[in-house]
């Protein structure tokens, strides 16, 4: 298996993630942790650092966060709430569109 990247812009996960939820696939989510956009997209500190985001795999309807060990209905889950990062899907290794 590899990932393919979806395109995607920084709007909220809840735009995207029904979509995803109905494609009943295997995907990694990342968003970005800070609520504010304006952190975001700001410039960052003398330690190069701009904001915190996490990563999550999103497994048919269900979010699977590694750092806690728990497993989310995906359509209620936080990620809802936070910008979007990038999105991966997983595909077969011989996938044209794989990285």
């Amino acid at each position: 298996m590899k990932l393919a990247y979806c395109p995607t812009d920084v709007r909220r996960v809840a735009f995207y993630l029904p979509e995803l939820v109905k494609l009943d696939d295997l995907f990694t989510i990342s968003y970005y942790l800070a609520r504010d956009s304006g952190n975001i997209l700001a410039d960052p500190n003398e330690q190069g650092w701009v904001c915190s985001s996490h990563v999550v795999v999103l497994h048919r309807g269900h979010v699977l966060d590694p750092a806690s060990g728990t497993r989310t209905d995906a359509l209620t889950h936080h990620l809802n709430n936070c910008h979007t990062k990038r999105i991966f899907r997983v595909v077969p290794v011989n996938h044209p569109r794989g990285l």
